[in-house]
């Protein structure tokens, strides 16, 4: 069969085709076409109307694409034309990947970001060392020995592709001096919640800066979100967790620079903190966001929405096969609520977040080797998240007791030791 090219306005898309071809199925065909170049004609009948190759005209149309290869069918009847265009976009929906081989094929290619396909980031961002465990996670050991405080401030250390700095947040110069001109893709932090939080554990840790005044408290996070704002791209995506009674302080100060504050996010915990309220706390708000001056970047994984519109029916699979892809879903959509379990002690770090609640919020706002920002650091989630999805992560931590923390932690993950620079 020849191929022949075609204006592409010449042809005519078929006016009852039955395939759905969302902006974001469009974007993902651009995307390929731009790197791999326009490789497969767009079938077309006797009248060039198209019967194969709709989304491809839409991405190629928007590409601002002017000729475009074509290969002419012109023997069938219309009937024939009808059911060939339900069957070809049907056909491609009749099986799926072989898991273990395509996550061995995805493991393989570094260079190129497959999520830009619509490819799910759960294929090949696996953990590379298993720190989902909850020994490793909440680091809850009969025998931990202490962590000693041998960190001065103003040291920088490299882990890996990792920069941690024993610093102020607040302070411009040091957050200058972290970055090193480098620019911020995603900012994920978790500053103090003003509420004097004290831990539960023996060690009955306590977070600096947690009991200012309410102005102070706005002015100290205007203060950090400043030094960030400095370095973060436009349409830089943010996460901030926060206490409830803090909301108007840090809206109030992201909104200050411009931020733009898109939703709340509900991290919902599998267990309550025993306190002295009428109603029990078992959840923490995170504010989800973007810098304005460009369009922000979210993960095109809407792969499970199809799962349920595939030619497989549910009336076939069997209990445990349906709470397995029920809980699939569950775990996979984006949605405002958060479910991941939280450690019952916190021998480290008073509030410290799971790192598979930190590695959702890195998957869906950023792309493997962008840099990640933390410029309240803690013990380090953030820091190991981004360990185990290949991206870079600098983070400032004021308390050096939290700083000897995440040294500890990422050498006991990855069996490097951190270097100390200057």
């Amino acid at each position: 069969m020849e191929t022949e090219r075609l204006p592409l306005k010449e042809l005519i898309p078929y006016r009852n085709n039955a395939k759905k071809h969302p902006q974001y199925h469009v974007d993902q065909i651009k995307r390929s076409i731009e790197q791999f170049g326009n490789i497969d004609p767009i079938a077309i009948d006797e009248n060039n109307m198209i019967l194969e190759g709709h989304g491809r005209y839409l991405a190629l149309k928007a590409l601002g694409v002017l000729e475009v290869p074509v290969i002419r069918i012109d023997h069938l009847s219309a009937e024939e034309k009808k059911a060939y265009i339900l069957a070809h976009n049907q056909l491609t929906l009749n099986t799926g990947f072989d898991l273990p081989i395509l996550e061995e094929e995805l493991s393989e290619i570094a260079s190129l970001d497959m999520t830009d396909f619509g490819f799910s980031t759960r294929f090949w961002e696996r953990p590379i060392l298993d720190i989902h465990s909850d020994e490793a996670d909440s680091f809850r050991k009969e025998e931990e020995e202490r962590v000693e405080t041998s960190v001065d401030e103003g040291v920088i250390y490299q882990l890996g592709r990792h920069r941690l700095m024993c610093g102020d947040a607040t302070n411009p110069e040091h957050v200058a001096k972290l970055l090193d001109g480098k620019r911020i893709d995603l900012y994920l932090t978790d500053p103090p919640y003003n509420v004097s939080y004290e831990g539960k554990t023996a060690e009955a840790l306590t977070i600096q800066n947690d009991n200012l005044s309410r102005l102070a408290f706005e002015v100290f996070l205007c203060q950090a979100f400043s030094a960030v704002d400095n370095h973060l791209k436009a349409g830089g995506a943010f996460y901030i967790w926060y206490a409830d009674k803090e909301r108007l302080s840090v809206s109030k100060a992201l909104e200050s620079f411009g931020w733009d504050i898109k939703q709340t996010l509900i991290w919902v915990k599998d267990h309550f903190v025993l306190g002295r309220q009428d109603y029990q706390w078992q959840h923490e708000p995170c504010l989800y966001g973007w810098k304005g001056g460009a369009k922000h970047y979210f993960i095109s994984d809407f792969s499970l929405t199809t799962l349920f519109e595939s030619s497989q029916s549910l009336f076939q699979l069997t209990k445990g096969e349906l709470i397995s892809l029920i809980q699939d879903y569950q775990e996979e959509m984006p949605t405002t609520i958060l479910r991941e379990g939280k450690p019952f002690q916190n021998k480290e770090h008073p509030t410290m977040k799971p790192i598979p609640l930190m590695e959702r919020l890195i998957r869906n706002s950023s792309r493997q080797g962008e840099l990640v920002f933390d410029s309240f650091l803690g013990s380090g989630s953030t820091l190991l998240a981004c360990e185990n999805l290949n991206r870079r992560c600098y983070g400032m931590e004021l308390d050096p007791k939290y700083v000897s923390v995440t040294l500890k932690r990422y050498e006991e993950l990855t069996g490097q030791k951190p270097i100390r620079l200057g």
